[in-house]
């Protein structure tokens, strides 16, 4: 309540002034452009005395016979000066002055001036008017003289005129210093009101406010000791708790993670152990049966019959014998743990160019260098995964596999010209796509996906501390990139590269683009 009535009355106040304010301004302006109409006046009547004498001056050019003038300049500037003189005279008599856009209110005092001075403006303006008319020396002079005896009195009329200007304009002045005078003192007044009213409650209302709230911050100052140290006990258990929590988390993490690389080595431990029992045992049982088939000498004495189906017999034992190799390389490639990647990559890509018609490429700036296992292992089932998909599912035409080191990272990329990934994968698609990103997750690497515009969907999926997003393009974004789906992997070396024993490569390069 007593900050509102305060409030109240300091706006009232602030409001008073500034009414005064304004109301000033306006009175000092008003009165500006009136003391600037007043100046504009007094310059056309001191015009219309110099225009008088000018009349008269030409008039008596005129009158001459001695030859000194020429009668003709002299007439045209004597009409010249004799209508600007009688127009000037109409408007300071009406008060508008069309030169400069003023309209003046003359007073009753100007008025009757002006009505003194009519006569001898009208007998001068006659006699001007005659004297421009005529030829006769006579009349010449006869006009003359009524100027010159008019000329006079008209200019102590002027005068006169002039004096009344200034006087009305010091008038006006007065009244403007009296208005100002009137204005400050209550404006004074006001600000004296406000002092005594407002400002010298508010100081007492604000010292005791201080004095309370020193009293108050003395006793908060008690209260935050107390808060203080019990926040400081609280803070170091709960330092300790996400602390402890903190290890937890990286624990469970290092568990999911060993159980997950468990999980994909038993995976691929499996998958060896198939292959080598499909290599070692129905390979070699399927390779003993296709011998065996071809050393029967008996077989041409079977009928046309039985021998078309003796021949079908041995058509189909030789492509069980390759669909069974075929089956045991992608189990696990034995010139991966021989050779390396690089080799089992160029293997991988002739094999798929010839069994699918695609156009696989492999291309690479690294001889035959060896990295850790799992790292090679890795990457090969990524491209593996990719060309199937890109294969089966977007229907390519073209791959190009691009491997190359930089520093102490692996960086390979997977590009097609195929249909591309929708918005919502097949299930299969999917399940591909995130064996990919799992196996790059696991060697601490990144998995890039992009894929076809028109499909408007384009995945990144990294790993460590790098963000997972899903990117939707629009039309013009869509038609920036290239058409098909393009993968790109990073996976940091974890161990130094060493030389292929079997090939004995002599140095590793390394490209960058």
């Amino acid at each position: 309540m007593v900050t509102r009535r305060f409030t109240q009355r300091y706006i009232l106040a602030l409001a008073l002034v500034a009414s005064l304010t304004i109301v000033g301004q306006v009175l000092v302006q008003r009165q500006l452009r009136d003391q600037t109409a007043d100046s504009y006046l007094v310059n056309f009547a001191g015009k219309q005395r110099y225009q008088s004498q000018q009349i008269v001056k030409d008039a008596l050019l005129m009158t001459r016979s001695d030859g000194l003038a020429d009668g003709q300049n002299t007439a045209a500037n004597l009409q010249r000066v004799l209508s600007r003189w009688e127009r000037y005279h109409k408007e300071l008599k009406t008060g508008q002055l069309t030169d400069l856009h003023l309209v003046v209110q003359n007073s009753k005092a100007i008025q009757t001036l002006f009505a003194q001075l009519d006569p001898d403006f009208n007998a001068i303006s006659q006699a001007a008017h005659q004297l421009l008319l005529t030829q006769a020396s006579n009349s010449q002079r006869r006009q003359l003289r009524i100027i010159l005896n008019h000329d006079i009195s008209f200019l102590d009329r002027m005068d006169t005129i002039v004096r009344q200007y200034e006087r009305e304009a010091e008038a006006k002045i007065d009244r403007l210093h009296s208005m100002e005078q009137t204005l400050m003192v209550i404006t004074l007044f006001v600000l004296l009101l406000e002092a005594l009213l407002i400002f010298q409650p508010a100081v007492r209302t604000l010292r005791e406010t201080v004095r309370q709230l020193t009293l108050s911050e003395y006793q908060t100052r008690l209260i935050n000791e107390d808060l203080q140290r019990s926040y400081q006990s609280i803070n170091q258990a709960q330092t300790q708790l996400m602390r402890e929590a903190n290890l937890r988390y990286q624990q469970q993490l290092h568990e999911q993670r060993i159980r997950l690389s468990s999980v994909v080595q038993g995976q691929e431990d499996e998958r060896k152990r198939l292959s080598r029992e499909l290599h070692d045992g129905i390979g070699q049982m399927l390779t003993g049966l296709k011998l065996l088939a071809e050393n029967i000498r008996s077989a041409g004495n079977l009928s046309e019959k039985d021998q078309l189906t003796f021949t079908s017999l041995k058509s189909l034992l030789i492509r069980t014998i390759q669909e069974t190799r075929n089956v045991s390389n992608n189990l696990m490639p034995p010139v991966l743990g021989d050779f390396g990647l690089v080799s089992a990559l160029r293997q991988l890509t002739e094999q798929q160019s010839k069994q699918s018609g695609t156009l696989v490429t492999f291309r690479t700036s690294l001889s035959n260098e060896r990295f850790g296992q799992p790292v090679e292992i890795g990457l090969y089932r990524i491209v593996q995964e990719a060309v199937n998909n890109a294969i089966k599912h977007a229907g390519a035409a073209e791959i190009d596999i691009y491997l190359e080191q930089r520093h102490d990272r692996l960086f390979l990329r997977i590009a097609d010209d195929g249909c591309g990934i929708g918005s919502e994968p097949r299930r299969s698609t999917a399940q591909g796509l995130h064996n990919m990103r799992e196996r790059a997750r696991l060697l601490d690497g990144t998995f890039r996906l992009t894929t076809r515009p028109d499909r408007c969907a384009t995945g990144l999926h990294q790993s460590g501390k790098v963000r997972s997003r899903l990117i939707r393009l629009g039309t013009a974004q869509a038609t920036t990139l290239r058409p098909g789906t393009r993968v790109l992997v990073c996976v940091p070396i974890l161990e130094p590269s060493v030389y292929n024993v079997a090939t004995l490569a002599p140095q590793a390069k390394t490209f960058a683009h």
